[in-house]
């Protein structure tokens, strides 16, 4: 049997290695979490929590009466952003609604007007007059917030107001819906109904998030909890103050990461830029000259990392801004002058209301899917000659995720055989996990590029039935 020699002060003990495998996990199970915590994290947040509480507001929205004589009232929750009464929320909190009243902490109600809404990042701002001095949070940085850190949630589960709850990051760069133009974090801080619009906290006090919703199997607090970035809600809010309305710049071009067999397919020494996958015909990028194949490296100036940078910089500016790309074709230097469009049905999207802002679905691997039909082809531009199903939704944190299938893919093909429809797509599935495939290869249609994706089969039953709550 293999050994190990441990060392206590001068004596030589010899012990199996299994034993010291275990007393190591103990020790630092034991030891190093409470050495990490000594650095950084407070004895008590009483005090900082009871700061920023003072901040945190419930919101009341009423809705005509239901047709089955049900009251029309959601519950949720708030933050002050700024002293001049701006309170930011969710956008299901208050979509549809005739009257929306805000409760400050200690108990004054006042009604509350609508400045604006953004159903793309699910968020609202608000204006509430207060004779009191209102006192904002600050918004901090989301993108310095890294998986493992402490957060802090505040709002009104249940119409509970004041609560507080705390875990960490569990991930970042979720997406949660077709029409969402930005990243999530998520977080194993408890979020239930009501606690919508409420704070995300760092351990400084700072906003790095906005609560929005959770994926549960019940509809229940489940570790799996959503919330908008602080960099959307910065962004966003500033310009619902201006305009009451998100316009987002567009460029009509969808790209990909670098990953480092695609940097030595092409022959490059770097893995920074994002890669040009596709085209819209007659949109601001085939005006600049940007073709499929092409490497961004630059816009405006500011270096761009992977597609998500492209993708964010490219939203974060007024359709109409003419913006210089610097990049790269076939180991050549590229520029293009873009001027950027508008998205489509973007104004049509901040201010409509969706129908629903909660999902049930039979899932597959964590894909939501739907067969093509002449209502989809045609808004697709499919002929009857095309086959595939359609993904509708994708859960966080599942295969599907983690393969980037997004919302809008249309899935052609499982290890190279045509799926001609739902019941197809799971036998070809359940054929590759029968074989023994820890992965089945995925052919993925994507704004009329072929990608292939690797679905991992996990060893979950193919259909499992998940909710996503708007809390």
């Amino acid at each position: 049997m293999s050994s190990a020699l441990l060392l206590f002060s001068g004596f030589v003990v010899r012990l199996p290695a299994q034993p010291l495998m275990i007393f190591l996990v103990f020790a630092g199970a034991l030891l190093l979490p409470a050495q990490g915590q000594a650095r950084w994290l407070p004895d008590n947040l009483s005090a900082m929590v009871g700061r920023a509480s003072g901040s945190v507001v419930s919101i009341a929205a009423s809705r005509d009466t239901r047709l089955d004589g049900s009251d029309g009232r959601s519950l949720g929750s708030g933050f002050i952003v700024d002293a001049s009464g701006l309170v930011v929320t969710n956008h299901h909190v208050v979509e549809g609604a005739r009257e929306v009243h805000v409760t400050f902490s200690d108990g004054t109600r006042r009604l509350a007007r609508l400045v604006g809404a953004d159903r793309a990042s699910d968020l609202a701002l608000l204006r509430v007059h207060s004779e009191k001095v209102l006192v904002p949070l600050l918004l901090g940085s989301s993108d310095d917030v890294q998986p493992g850190d402490w957060v802090i949630a505040i709002g009104s589960p249940f119409g509970l107001g004041g609560s507080v709850s705390a875990g960490v990051v569990s991930a970042r760069h979720r997406r949660i819906e077709t029409e969402a133009v930005e990243d999530f974090i998520q977080t194993d801080a408890a979020i239930n109904r009501g606690s919508s619009g409420g704070p995300l906290l760092n351990l400084k006090g700072e906003v790095v998030g906005v609560n929005s919703a959770l994926v549960s199997p019940s509809g229940g607090a489940a570790g799996v909890s959503l919330a908008v970035p602080s960099s959307a809600v910065k962004f966003v809010i500033s310009r619902l103050a201006k305009r009451g309305v998100v316009e987002r710049g567009w460029a009509g071009a969808s790209v990909l990461d670098l990953t480092p067999d695609l940097v030595e397919a092409f022959g490059l020494e770097r893995v920074t830029g994002a890669l040009v996958g596709s085209v819209v015909a007659g949109g601001p990028s085939a005006k600049a000259g940007i073709a499929p194949g092409d490497i961004i490296i630059e816009i405006g100036g500011k270096a761009i990392a992977d597609a998500r940078g492209f993708q964010r910089r490219i939203a974060e500016q007024e359709p109409g801004t003419v913006l210089k790309l610097t990049g790269m074709r076939r180991g050549k230097p590229l520029q293009a002058i873009l001027a950027l469009g508008a998205r489509p049905g973007e104004r049509a999207q901040s201010a409509s209301s969706s129908t629903s802002t909660r999902k049930t679905s039979a899932l597959i691997l964590g894909l939501g899917v739907e067969d093509l039909t002449p209502a989809s082809r045609g808004r697709l531009g499919l002929g009857s000659s095309n086959h595939g199903v359609l993904v509708r939704e994708v859960q966080p944190a599942s295969p599907a995720s983690e393969a980037d299938i997004r919302p809008g893919d249309l899935l052609v093909e499982v290890a190279q055989q045509g799926v001609s429809g739902k019941p197809a797509l799971r036998q070809l599935l359940k054929a590759e996990r029968v074989m023994g495939k820890k992965f089945a290869l995925m052919t993925v249609s994507r704004d009329g590029a072929l990608l292939f994706k690797p679905l991992r089969l996990s060893e979950q039953p193919l259909d499992t039935a998940m909710r996503l709550e708007r809390q």
